[in-house]
């Protein structure tokens, strides 16, 4: 048959989610006896969702398709369903206990949501649940179809090489930087409810500068590249900062840089336009720092020596198992928080690592929750930052601003977080935007 005959439109690519969806659809038509299980894999932890383990996990399922005439469905994003007819509970809830003792040291296997339900695995009577699980289907059907558009989109971008490098240094010269850098809070927790803001990090949103500069180039693609290009950016976000004409100065100013940065004349141009009105600090990624660890040692001395303290960056429990960050003696080392650092097993781990360099010396990074904040205090830290941090910022200023009703909170936490450009703009009070006042500590 000629192809035109069904028009011009592309043919749709079946995903897994497809089938499962066509499936739900056939199975509501008899839903007597019929139960589904959906094993919630794309969950796990990065480091624990790797293809041996979810390959074993398939394999898993395989006798159960056989034996109760079941189908099974393995997602793109690698989660698992499992459609049966008359299964026995005990064999379902058997084989999900080797799935969980497969996975054992992820959290997801062993923790709950917070409305008390199992992360791991979602069970369907399909006689009284089937609406639920065909809403479900529906959904997972959406997001298949939108993430094989991304991966097609995806790839149309370039990988990131010399001439595509130079282009976007060209273009980086040519725009007003200010609008892509970005700026957080470090908030220091101190006793008796006390917290405030010890010192602001400003850093470029990679994301937005490919947005606006490369958007068909993947500049992350070669990290020696990157590095090339990371020089060039470094210099237009201190010429940011020092043109930037902030309402109030931050009481010290924090900026991740190469460290063939601190010896530019731009670099030196920026802190002599600091004295005596802020403190800065120059924050070091552990990869730069490895490339050349004589360089690093004299840089940090000599930053020291001229009143400039100086953070290693970056730090997971991960890398903490493999070096003594004391060895480095930085001012502060930052550890990027993650949920699994909960577990019991972990926090002793991190507290044996973290002890020598002393907690007042640790920031504790990625702080989206009051969690994050409350084992970090539990733990002896006092620096914080995040997303909860920010939006604390945010929710402190509002009832001294004149004009925050005109605002919401996620308006003014954005806004803050900005040094130029249109959000900045929209504020109603411009006065407040660089004003960060003592936060209310939890206890």
């Amino acid at each position: 048959m000629n192809a035109t005959a069904f028009g011009n439109r592309p043919q749709e690519v079946v995903t897994p989610e497809t089938l499962l969806y066509d499936a739900a659809e056939r199975i509501g038509r008899i839903r007597e006896g019929r139960t589904a299980v959906h094993i919630h894999l794309s969950e796990l932890l990065p480091r624990n969702r790797d293809d041996a383990k979810i390959r074993v996990a398939t394999r898993l399922f395989e006798s159960m398709v056989d034996v109760y005439r079941g189908q099974m469905f393995l997602l793109t994003n690698s989660d698992i369903v499992l459609v049966c007819k008359d299964a026995r509970l005990a064999d379902l809830d058997a084989t999900v206990y080797k799935l969980r003792a497969l996975f054992a040291k992820d959290p997801l296997t062993y923790t709950q949501s917070a409305e008390g339900e199992d992360r791991f695995v979602t069970f369907y009577d399909l006689e009284s649940q089937y609406d639920a699980f065909f809403s479900l289907c529906a959904q997972m059907r959406d997001d298949g179809k939108k993430r094989q558009a991304d991966q097609r989109a995806a790839r149309y971008i370039r990988e990131l090489d010399a001439a595509s490098l130079s282009a976007v240094v060209e273009r980086i010269a040519a725009t007003d930087i200010a609008s892509v850098v970005r700026r957080q809070p470090c908030v220091r927790i101190a006793g008796k409810g006390h917290a405030e803001v010890e010192f602001q990090e400003f850093y470029m949103s990679i994301g937005d500068l490919q947005k606006t500069l490369a958007p068909d180039v993947n500049l992350l693609s070669n990290r020696w590249l990157f590095q090339h290009l990371s020089q060039a950016l470094d210099l237009r976000v201190l010429s940011a900062l020092k043109d930037a004409g902030f309402r109030k100065s931050p009481a010290a100013f924090s900026v991740n840089l190469n460290m063939a940065t601190v010896e530019t004349d731009v670099f030196k141009q920026f802190f002599r336009s600091l004295a005596g009105r802020a403190g800065l600090l120059v924050e070091f990624q552990l990869i730069d720092m490895f490339n050349n660890l004589d360089t690093f040692f004299r840089t940090r001395d000599a930053l020291r020596a001229q009143g400039c303290k100086t953070v290693l960056d970056g730090m997971t429990p991960i890398t903490l198992q493999f070096m003594d960050v004391e060895l480095y003696d930085t001012d502060f080392v930052k550890v990027m928080w993650s949920p699994d650092m909960a577990d019991a097993s972990q926090t002793a781990e991190l507290r044996h690592a973290l002890g020598p360099v002393g907690f007042e010396r640790i920031v504790l990074t990625r702080c989206d929750t009051e969690a994050a904040v409350a084992w970090g205090l539990e733990l002896g830290i006092h620096h914080f930052q995040g997303h909860f941090l920010d939006s604390m910022a945010a929710a402190v200023t509002m009832p001294q601003c004149g004009k925050s009703s005109d605002c919401t909170l996620a308006q003014c936490t954005q806004r803050h977080g900005v040094i130029s450009g249109p959000l900045r703009a929209a504020c109603p009070n411009p006065d407040m935007l660089d004003a960060f006042p003592p936060l209310k500590a939890l206890r």
